[in-house]
């Protein structure tokens, strides 16, 4: 094969390579998404339970949480509005 049919051959192979690496990194997303919702269920029952047994109070341990996440709600209210103007 000459270089021009090789070079042609590549870019006529460059989509089909770009989805599998798109379909591979999906997969690896679901993955680590199943990982991840176990330990965040563990982590919302046991969370409680472990603060009450330390004798922290839920109150102290949710205030600073619904702080915060205001805080970054307000911070990103702009982005996720472009965002949404964007679709």
């Amino acid at each position: 094969m000459k270089d021009n049919e090789v070079a042609d051959f590549l870019i006529s192979l460059e989509d089909e390579i770009e989805r599998k690496c798109f379909k591979i990194k999906q997969k690896k997303r679901e993955e680590m998404k199943k990982r991840f919702f176990p330990l965040a269920c563990l982590s919302f029952l046991l969370l409680p339970f472990l603060s009450h047994y330390f004798g922290l109070s839920l109150l102290a341990f949710c205030i600073p949480v619904v702080g915060f996440s205001a805080l970054f709600m307000i911070l990103l209210l702009p982005v996720l509005i472009i965002h949404m103007e964007a679709m």
